[in-house]
């Protein structure tokens, strides 16, 4: 066998492989609560249609937008000319010259091959244009955060070929403007919650019978956060009574920390220290207060209307307005409180808010005493 005949061989075996390439996902055989929200979005991106139809997933973190996400993409990646999970756009983003590489992934996930190489983000714009605008693409931008991360990747509908479909999932509902269709993905109801966290705890549908009244207590801690069910129940599994007692009454006071990283990041992405002030006020001191109220005071604080930084925190899922009232989730909450007690975790005088009665007395009772030291002082001074 000559070289060249060597060659050929060793690339056609290369593109076997390549096309023989599994994409799909590993979902959870069973979705708790999911399925009805992964069928709609199916039935919307899989109607048989010429025009691009953009689909966008929105949540707080850890709700179940990339879940929802790899489901559809499992159920319909080999229907397309090709197809593309961009995970994790984001942090990837964040990495040096991060979107070139994800450029680079989403031109070789469609077309099976190298691409030519760049390092440049408006020639990688050029090159999925000039490359796919006439391939019928599934495209799944996942976690995005930034406007320029989408134009980096999916300009505008011009450069993907008819039929083609793009996913979105993002906890900034405001970069779903361009979307067909939208769908906020709410915290689980009981029975679901229950049986999610059954499934991590027991490896089950339903509690032990001498576990329910604990699983409950258990659940309504997680009020329903999908990621929050999974990683504590896979924490007390195969754990007796009093460890669950304890782990549970251990949650109440520091919060899980893979949990609070999760939703930690969120936090972290919001721009400006007024905007990181308006929701840690809100954590702290006004859940469930009338809206008109919440303005009022933060307004006063920060020196202009805080419409805008309450509007901004509703669309990247860190506080909901139910009605005119202000609330967020628990568990957004307690890490929003962790934020301002890991600054000063045994003095709470040295920290910037105080909002737990205990400490606030303790506290007061301090200063008081601080106080009438100094008085003592400066009347052994005088005399």
């Amino acid at each position: 066998m000559s070289r060249h005949e060597a060659k050929f061989i060793k690339e056609i075996i290369k593109d076997v492989l390549n096309k023989l390439d599994s994409k799909y996902f590993y979902v959870p055989e069973h979705l708790v609560g999911m399925d009805r929200l992964s069928r709609n979005i199916f039935d919307f991106v899989s109607t048989a249609t010429d025009d691009v139809r953009i689909v966008g997933i929105h949540g707080m973190p850890g709700i179940g937008k990339t879940t929802i996400a790899e489901v559809v993409f499992n159920q319909l990646c080999y229907e397309f000319e090709g197809s593309s999970f961009l995970s994790d756009v984001n942090e990837r983003s964040k990495q040096v010259n991060g979107l070139v590489p994800l450029q680079k992934r989403l031109l070789h996930d469609i077309l099976n091959q190298d691409v030519a190489n760049f390092d440049c983000v408006d020639r990688g714009k050029v090159l999925i244009k000039e490359r796919l605008r006439r391939k019928r693409v599934l495209v799944v931008a996942d976690d995005v955060a930034h406007p320029d991360q989408l134009n980096a990747l999916m300009g505008d509908r011009s450069w993907f070929g008819p039929g083609s479909r793009v996913i979105i999932t993002t906890r900034d509902s405001d970069l779903l403007r361009e979307a067909d269709q939208t769908c906020q993905i709410e915290e689980l109801k009981l029975d679901a919650s229950l049986q999610l966290f059954s499934r991590h705890a027991f490896k089950d549908t339903k509690p032990a019978e001498d576990y329910i009244e604990l699983s409950k207590k258990t659940v309504g801690y997680c009020g329903g956060l999908p990621l929050a069910l999974k990683v504590i129940g896979a924490c007390l599994y195969g754990k007796n009574k009093d460890r669950w007692e304890s782990e549970i009454d251990k949650l109440r006071r520091i919060p899980n920390r893979d949990i609070q990283g999760k939703l930690r990041i969120s936090f972290d992405a919001l721009d400006g220290e007024e905007l990181r002030n308006a929701f840690l006020d809100i954590a702290c001191f006004f859940i469930d207060t009338k809206k008109e109220y919440v303005a009022t005071v933060l307004g006063a604080r920060c020196g202009y209307n805080p419409e805008v930084d309450l509007e901004t925190l509703h669309e990247r899922s860190l506080i909901k307005v139910l009605g005119e009232t202000v609330t967020m989730h628990d568990l957004l909450r307690d890490m929003g409180r962790e934020v301002v007690r890991e600054k000063s975790p045994k003095q709470p005088g040295e920290r910037t808010r105080i909002w737990n009665q205990e400490d606030a007395w303790n506290v007061l009772e301090q200063q008081k005493v601080r106080a009438q030291c100094i008085h003592e002082s400066i009347v052994m001074r005088i005399f």
